[in-house]
């Protein structure tokens, strides 16, 4: 209890995200998804299992013509489609871990994953190469917690949600540090969206001294935590997207997403539009809306994303949403 005492003082004090109303208005075309009358596209293979966090690659991203999506769930699972919107489950692409990211660097795919490596919740950030997502290379351990921030309720590391952008002749690896455990649900969510930089794909990565997004009791979305981010280059500016987490005032835990933007990449700005997606109230995503990918698909941005249907027994699918893009050539 008074560890609880002191997180939520902590919290209170802790600063929100500012808004920029200017910088929102010029990309306002960014706030307006619409959901895939389809959803949800991908279904768990089996009971008692989730799918989540997906990390997609587009035919022409992919080294066999075909779409391929990893994601969490037992294992990182491996499905394929022929045009995004079918898919089939082909197997797990690896038996460990959560939370994929795939890189590509030229004719080789770079899994980044979060890995337990240790007891109670203790993880790190790891690596794998591929050419095929079929047959993966050895484990590399890219990125361990140290910081205050990036520490469980036990004190053990906790680092998770990788994201990776070539930024200039840098790598700047995006991600999650610390967790809170959600009453209504018994597992944990992140608390920090942290970043770090390296020369290197594989590092070693320097961190940020700070976080870059914080929970904050007067934030109504992520009164909880800061969750995740995925993070996207437009033109001069980047794009992330956000799922805080959030204590709501039916008295349950929430998760949604909002399109976060900012001129250098470390200082970010809301906007008055979102959440962009955000939990309904009822069919598959009453509860949570999760993790998430983007890919231009012709003149439009489709969003891949998790969302979860309840709190304790709640399942977790995978949906499509999509936004036409006004400056095709900016998105990279």
């Amino acid at each position: 209890s008074s560890h609880l005492q002191s997180e939520v003082s902590q919290v209170a004090k802790r600063k929100r995200l500012q808004v920029n109303e200017g910088l929102a208005k010029e990309f306002d075309w960014l706030f307006r998804w619409v959901d895939f009358a389809q959803n949800p596209l991908v279904e768990v293979p089996e009971a008692g299992d989730w799918v989540a966090d997906p990390a997609v690659l587009t035919p022409k991203e992919s080294h066999d013509g075909k779409w391929h999506m990893l994601c969490s769930g037992r294992g990182i699972k491996h499905f394929i489609s022929d045009d995004g919107i079918r898919w089939t489950y082909v197997g797990l692409a690896l038996n460990e871990g959560y939370s994929p990211f795939l890189f590509g660097d030229g004719d080789t795919f770079w899994l980044f994953y979060q890995v337990g490596v240790g007891k109670h919740r203790e993880t790190a950030i790891a690596c794998r190469p591929s050419k095929d997502l079929r047959n993966w290379g050895e484990r590399n351990i890219i990125l361990v917690g140290e910081r205050d921030w990036e520490r469980g309720i036990h004190g053990e590391p906790y680092v998770r949600n990788p994201c990776v952008l070539k930024v200039g002749d840098e790598f700047w690896l995006y991600y999650s540090g610390g967790y809170i455990l959600l009453p209504d649900t018994g597992y944990e969510e992140p608390s920090f969206v942290c970043l770090a930089r390296s020369k290197n794909l594989l590092g070693p990565y320097e961190k940020h001294p700070e976080p870059l997004i914080e929970p904050s009791l007067s934030d109504r979305w992520r009164n909880l935590g800061a969750g995740a981010m995925k993070v996207y280059r437009l033109g001069e500016i980047f794009a992330g997207f956000n799922n805080g987490i959030y204590w709501g005032k039916d008295l349950h835990s929430h998760s949604a997403i909002h399109v976060l933007l900012s001129h250098d990449g470390i200082n970010w700005f809301d906007a008055p539009k979102n959440p962009v997606l955000a939990p309904t109230g009822e069919g598959w995503k009453r509860s949570h809306v999760y993790q998430l990918d983007c890919k231009v698909v012709g003149d439009e941005l489709w969003m891949f994303y998790n969302a979860r249907d309840g709190w304790v027994n709640g399942t977790e699918r995978i949906g499509l949403a999509v936004c036409p893009i006004n400056r095709p050539n900016k998105w990279a």
